[in-house]
């Protein structure tokens, strides 16, 4: 319970002067001066200056010395003498009475009305003995320091809804950072944020102040220099790219970023479109200055339309090492990296070496409001995502200057301002990862002690899933929601800075690592669709898929079940689907549509045959489909429409036959990161899916079926990050499927190797057999469940180090500004839950029932007109069902 009052005063203390300025009337003077160690003048807006014969209790003024914040001045005067001066001898025959003595020779003085005080304080000001005369005042630039930061006062806020986005009422609209619960603790200073790109316009002016340093470069591969400005016409990409992370905010202008107090290192890497530095100079770059650079943002990598897989150099990979060993004193260089825009030719974050590397903190995109964007590449090495922008919706950022940059001339009716872009130009990877190098600016600068695994466990800890529908979002054996299209989600700003303000270094990592030279074929064209009934011809019984479904796969064989025929499954089916697949014909709608009306009906997996128009390309999307498809060719599928009539006790199953390598972890951890070192010699690499299995049960996805035509992979190691917080004991198994024709091949050798923090663990739950006795007296605790209720299953609770069976975050309440209008009331809450608003104007009086709120994880928050909090007090409680 809170109370809140909106009671502002001010007073001129001590020997200040004050001035104050207005438009002529015929009762008023134009300017007025007072004195003080500096000279000071205010201005009236002319339509506010009240009327000679009107009474005003205050009058809004602006200083003339730059600032933004206006003052109220009122009708009490404070006015500090010489010793032996009199105030009555002052006051006589003036329209001033003697309201308070402060002190000594100090006091406060009484005027009908502000206009008279502004009057009398003037005259008041020019005689000998006054130190001191000025209005008493109450100032705006005097806010709550609250858990809620005050809008900034940056005209293109408004724009940037990756850092806030809620309609005029204050509602969420869908993703955002939250960044103003992060900003009232930290802005970013003394955190250094590396932009390696094309080179950043540092004349820009929300950067002047954020790049006076010495830790620019540019990487040329030849001699290098320190001017890394922009030289060709199209680097325009690092200016972008740099003011999502730091823009100058509060200043009056265009945007603010991430991390506004946070210093920029511009290091140029690019000319144009092409990388100019040779291998040797990235690893400079990688390892430049490291012990002053806080987190390098590469929002490059891997060429989108080029399947195969690409590692960095051993010069490189020495440069990335180094910074991440040593950086920092030892706590490691922060490294965010985009995951690619190369989505729809089927790449991969994990065919990316700088991506995939588990050092680094590999960012997807999300549209407004949540889904995976369009582009952003999926894969298993993803750790979080952020906004991208797509083409619901671009991202607005800074433009390099004047008439550069890809906003040249300005556009639009309500933005004209070249010096910024907000067009469907800004999306890709490359936006949402100086969002996340912004937020790890905010967490070093609230916890400098931070390493580069604390960070990384941290920003896990705060992400949250926006898009639940996606199939792909699973519960891993932690209780950590996970996905292949975004991690383990979009963090929360505010929920990170708390978590590291109170964070406790992880201990050191233990490795875990066992192989095998066991050579195994894999079998050519291991997917099928088997079909089982009387009177079968050949050529049904094993159906080749054509092309690739894009989307849930049947990685362990389905159930076979009864095959139902609905045609083109362009509306929804009222039959009743449950315990039976469904036969859909390509045409009429899109193949997400078809297998969505299938699932909506129950059936349990779809199998799609063609009808003669082009063939698809790469393969078909069915990606948000909830069931698993196969695509079959329009000859197989004919047949077998015509088949089922004639034997009602024919069945199908998806059916996949990989090679499978199992491994027994003796050992027990709490997961960070797994890996997959995998060799073939198999004749094309894009034939293969390769995925882990863990004892939760949780599944990477580390290879699909994809567009490469080289061999292999010849020696690639794939890293999964979605079995953070699980058990390490028990069987791992690895899985390796050709499901294309014709290229066929062998493993060679397969390395599982699983990072974590040693714990002893009888039941092999992930949970430390101390940590469960402590807390729950056995060791029949389940690490996905939330014992307390707050929102943090055990698992999340034993990496947090917070106690299990009590809420972690006071239940309190928080009343801060959210605009001119509204105020924002907010509390730790959780899901599941309903919440009673109470209020009254006495604190132990009874209180009325305001409304009653669904609860939301981590806050819950209600939104209101000021004028319904004025001498106010409120009380949040739960609605026992």
């Amino acid at each position: 319970m809170i109370g809140f009052r909106f009671i502002m005063v001010g007073v001129c203390t001590g020997a200040t002067l004050c001035g104050f300025a207005q438009a002529p009337t015929a009762a008023f003077p134009t300017r007025y001066h007072f004195r003080e160690p500096r000279d000071s003048y205010y201005r009236v807006e002319t339509d506010r200056i009240p009327a000679p014969d009107t009474r005003r209790e205050w009058v809004q003024a602006w200083p003339e010395n730059g600032s933004a914040y206006s003052v109220e001045f009122g009708s009490r005067i404070g006015l500090q003498l010489k010793s032996g001066a009199d105030v009555r001898e002052l006051l006589r025959e003036r329209p001033l009475t003697l309201s308070r003595v402060v002190g000594p020779q100090l006091f406060i003085l009484q005027a009908p009305d502000a206009m008279t005080a502004l009057i009398e304080a003037q005259r008041l000001a020019a005689k000998a003995e006054v130190l001191l005369s000025c209005p008493i005042q109450r100032r705006s630039q005097i806010q709550l320091h609250g858990h809620y930061s005050s809008k900034p006062n940056d005209p293109f806020f408004y724009d940037q809804w990756s850092l806030e986005n809620r309609d005029a009422n204050g509602a969420s609209l869908g993703v955002d950072l939250n960044l103003r619960a992060a900003w009232p603790v930290t802005r970013g200073a003394g955190s250094v944020i590396a932009v390696a790109d094309d080179g950043v316009d540092l004349t820009h002016p929300e950067f002047v102040h954020r790049a006076t340093n010495d830790l620019h470069y540019y990487f040329d591969g030849l001699n290098g220099s320190t001017n890394a400005l922009p030289a060709d016409s199209n680097d325009n990409h690092s200016t972008e790219v740099a003011g999502l992370a730091l823009a100058e905010g509060n200043n009056h202008r265009g945007m603010i970023g991430v991390a506004p107090q946070a210093l920029l290192a511009n290091w140029k890497i690019f000319l144009g479109w092409n990388a100019v530095a040779s291998d040797e100079q990235m690893m400079d770059m990688f390892q430049y200055r490291s012990n002053v650079v806080s987190v390098e943002n590469h929002s490059w990598g891997k060429a989108q339309d080029d399947p195969s897989q690409l590692a960095p150099t051993p010069l490189e990979s020495i440069g990335i090492s180094n910074a991440l060993t040593f950086g920092r004193g030892g706590r490691g260089t922060v490294m965010v990296h985009s995951a690619g825009n190369g989505r729809e030719g089927g790449m991969n974050a994990n065919d990316d070496g700088y991506a995939n590397d588990p050092r680094v903190i590999c960012v997807a995109s999300v549209r407004q409001r949540g889904r995976v964007a369009t582009y952003s590449n999926p894969g298993a090495c993803l750790l979080v995502a952020a906004p991208g922008g797509d083409d619901d919706m671009a991202i607005f950022t800074t433009d390099r200057p004047g008439s550069s940059g890809d906003n040249p001339l300005g556009f639009g009716d309500d933005f004209a301002d070249r010096d910024y872009v907000f067009s469907t130009h800004v999306a890709g990877t490359s936006f949402s990862a100086p969002q996340i190098s912004g937020l790890v600016a905010l967490l070093l600068s609230a916890n400098t002690n931070l390493t580069w695994r604390d960070v990384q466990q941290i920003l896990i800890l705060s992400a949250r899933h926006y898009d639940l529908a996606d199939p792909d979002v699973r519960t891993n054996g932690a209780g950590f929601r996970v996905s292949h299209n975004v991690g383990f989600g979009v963090p929360d700003a505010g929920q990170a800075v708390a978590l590291a303000q109170r964070w406790i270094n992880r201990p050191p990592l233990t490795t875990v690592a066992h192989t095998t030279n066991s050579v195994r074929s894999i079998p050519d064209s291991a997917l099928r669709v088997l079909i089982t009934g009387t009177n079968l011809s050949a050529n049904l019984a094993s159906i080749l898929p054509l092309v690739p479904c894009i989307g849930p796969h049947a990685d362990s064989p389905t159930a076979l079940l009864p095959l139902v025929d609905l045609g083109l499954a362009t509306n929804p089916i009222t039959t009743n689907l449950a315990g039976r697949a469904a036969l859909i014909r390509r045409g009429g709608n899109t193949f997400e549509q078809k297998v969505q009306v299938a699932a909506a009906a129950g059936a349990a997996f779809v199998v799609l045959y063609d009808n003669g128009d082009p063939k698809p390309g790469f393969g078909i999307d069915v990606e948000f489909g909830p069931i698993p498809c196969v695509f079959i060719s329009q000859s197989d599928g004919v047949a077998l429409r015509n088949y089922l009539p004639t034997d009602d006790t024919a069945r199908a199953q998806i059916d996949l036959t990989p090679t499978t390598y199992s491994f027994e972890i003796t050992n027990t951890l709490i997961c960070e990161h797994v890996s997959v070192r995998v060799q073939t010699d198999h004749e094309r690499r894009g034939d293969l899916r390769i995925t882990l299995l863990s004892p939760a049960g949780t599944r990477s996805i580390l290879q699909q079926v994809n567009l490469d035509d080289n061999r292999g992979p010849a020696d690639w190691t794939y890293y999964s990050a979605l079995h953070f917080g699980e058990s390490s004991a028990g069987k791992w198994t690895v899985s390796i499927s050709d499901e294309q024709p014709l290229n066929t091949g062998s493993v060679q050798f397969v390395a599982l190797t699983l990072d974590g923090v040693a714990i002893t663990d009888t039941d092999q739950d992930g949970l430390d057999d101390k940590w469960e006795e402590t807390h729950f007296g056995s060791l029949a605790s389940d690490p996905q469940i939330d014992s307390d209720g707050d929102g943090y299953c055990n698992a999340r609770e034993q990496i947090m180090g917070t106690d299990p069976n009590a809420a972690d975050i006071p239940y309190q309440l928080d009343l801060s500004p959210w605009d001119q209008g509204l105020a924002r009331l907010s509390w730790a809450g959780a899901t599941n839950r309903t919440y009673e608003i109470l209020s009254g104007t006495n604190a132990v009086a009874p209180m009325k029932t305001v409304t009653n709120l669904p609860g939301r994880f981590p806050d819950t928050e209600w939104f209101a007109s000021y004028t319904n909090f004025v001498n106010q007090f409120f009380r949040v409680q739960t609605v026992i069902p």
